[in-house]
């Protein structure tokens, strides 16, 4: 089977197609610059397409021409996110193709009503217009967190360092939840994993699917940062989740949309203070890939060896 990873130059892209050859499948790449990958991942494509844009028509059409399977791994912005993805999921209906993966390793927003995490609503609003508009069912994977973004001002607990001090901060309660998160090679290797064997995926049904590398809470994540980096992580309780309501009320009011990654901290705070992304199941793949271990992920992101 061809599979086809639109963005295969991206982050996840290049570890998508590593695992897909691994696995005997054959790997058609489409992206701008074909001279972004290694000589040993481009040697061992079926074929590179170029395209001059995300909505390079010509392009995207002998992209899909003859798949099994599409993979968009688009760069996770607004614009690729709901526009390109769109066409991108438009050109495989014309082929055809009835397996469509979508740009969607995120936090849980099944459970999210559109406004609450601006950073989602292209995701929501795909999701809900192919529903209603196409014969193409997609698969949605959910990870949590991506791993690099874990120890960063990103996350639920905003980690910083601080006057020379790491520090996690948060609202109401510091241990009510458990944070999934899923590192980029386990990622790639559960994605490919759903590809292939995921209930109902290769019939075309789609289908939500969560995986991790782990969850943990606040003082979890401190207590493996100072178990590595031997520094102590402050953990900060900035309020009460009523007072994080009103700051992002009047950050959202000031701001507006289009800003919305001056205040994303405090959506994704809110949206983590509320168990939003807090996962009641998930597809346990670890005979597939056992998970990085999160004080792996710790040295590797801050050079620890």
């Amino acid at each position: 089977m061809i599979v086809l990873i639109a963005g295969i130059t991206g982050n996840l892209g290049q570890p998508l197609a590593t695992e897909a050859l691994s696995r005997g499948l054959s790997v058609r790449g489409l992206g701008r610059d074909p001279s972004k990958l290694p000589a040993s991942l481009s040697s061992a494509l079926e074929s590179f397409v170029v395209s001059k844009d995300y909505y390079d028509i010509p392009a995207l059409e002998k992209a899909v021409s003859g798949v099994g399977a599409v993979i968009c791994a688009y760069a996770p912005t607004p614009t690729m996110d709901l526009d390109a993805h769109l066409l991108l999921l438009r050109a495989a209906e014309r082929a055809g193709v009835t397996v469509f993966v979508a740009s969607c390793w995120n936090n849980d927003w099944s459970k999210m009503e559109f406004g609450d995490f601006e950073h989602y609503d292209t995701h929501i609003s795909f999701e809900r217009h192919v529903a209603m508009t196409s014969p193409i069912r997609p698969v949605y994977i959910f990870t949590g967190m991506f791993g690099d973004l874990v120890y960063t001002p990103f996350n639920p607990g905003c980690f910083e360092v601080i006057d020379g001090t790491p520090t996690i901060t948060y609202w109401g309660d510091a241990d009510k939840y458990k944070f999934p998160w899923t590192a980029h090679e386990d990622v790639a290797a559960y994605t490919i994993e759903i590809l292939l064997d995921g209930q109902g995926v290769q019939d075309g049904l789609g289908g939500f699917f969560r995986v991790k590398s782990g969850e943990h809470t606040f003082h979890e994540f401190a207590a493996a940062y100072e178990e590595v980096m031997g520094d102590k992580v402050r953990v900060i309780k900035r309020g009460t989740e009523e007072q994080l309501d009103e700051l992002l009320a009047k950050e959202r009011r000031t701001k507006g949309r289009s800003h919305y990654m001056e205040y994303i901290s405090l959506a994704a705070a809110k949206a983590g203070s509320k168990g939003s992304w807090a996962y009641d199941s998930y597809t346990d793949l670890s005979h597939v890939r056992q998970p990085l271990p999160l004080q792996d992920l710790v040295r590797r992101q801050f050079g620890k060896t």
